[in-house]
């Protein structure tokens, strides 16, 4: 009895053992057949495509740069569109000219009133700016007119635009000091008044 139980056993150990030797067998039966499949559709798209990407030679990409409409358009109507818009806002200052020593070089000193931040005292502040005399007539004491332009130097980033008044033109318009103090005179009878001393000491002279 004891026979036949160690046999049915060792029957039952060895099938069991064969059963999952088989199983594993099955399993990787099955998982080298999906790989296969898997690499097939792969390997075939490499195939084909090995062959035309030798057949095509290497490009490289270029990337180009939109550039302004301003600088794209070479059309007379555009320059003149764009520079007629710099123009309208450009600024302007007023000053008058302290130096013209220099060749078609002005330096103008503006003047301008502003307040102290912490004294509130209301404070002078001049500031000398070169400009591009393009004619070549203004003169030192003469009041200017000068707008920004492009750089003519280092130094010159305007141009005199109107000479508002020459130097010597207010001081020839008015009147002098000595003609109106000769009018002020003559109204006053001062002249009568100092001559009369003078015929009396002639007469006096004369009698004596």
């Amino acid at each position: 009895m004891a026979e036949k139980k160690a046999e049915k056993t060792a029957k039952k150990s060895t099938s069991a053992k064969a059963a999952t030797a088989a199983k594993t067998v099955a399993a990787k039966k099955t998982t080298a057949a999906k790989k296969t499949t898997a690499a097939a559709p792969r390997a075939a798209a490499a195939a084909t495509a090995a062959p035309v990407a030798a057949s095509r030679p290497a490009v490289r990409k270029t990337v180009t740069r939109k550039r302004a409409a301003a600088t794209v358009s070479h059309s007379a109507t555009a320059a003149q569109a764009v520079t007629g818009w710099r123009q309208f806002h450009r600024k302007t200052k007023v000053g008058v000219v302290v130096s013209a020593k220099q060749a078609r070089t002005v330096i103008v000193t503006v003047e301008r009133q502003r307040q102290h931040p912490l004294y509130k005292k209301v404070v002078r502040v001049r500031k000398r700016f070169a400009a591009h005399d393009d004619a070549g007539d203004v003169r030192e004491g003469d009041l200017v007119r000068i707008q920004e332009s492009r750089p003519y130097s280092a130094t010159k980033r305007w141009r005199v635009v109107e000479v508002i008044s020459r130097i010597g033109e207010a001081g020839a318009a008015a009147p002098r000091v000595a003609d109106i103090e000769k009018q002020l005179e003559e109204s006053e009878g001062a002249a009568e008044f100092l001559s009369k001393p003078a015929d009396d000491e002639a007469t006096e002279e004369a009698e004596a």
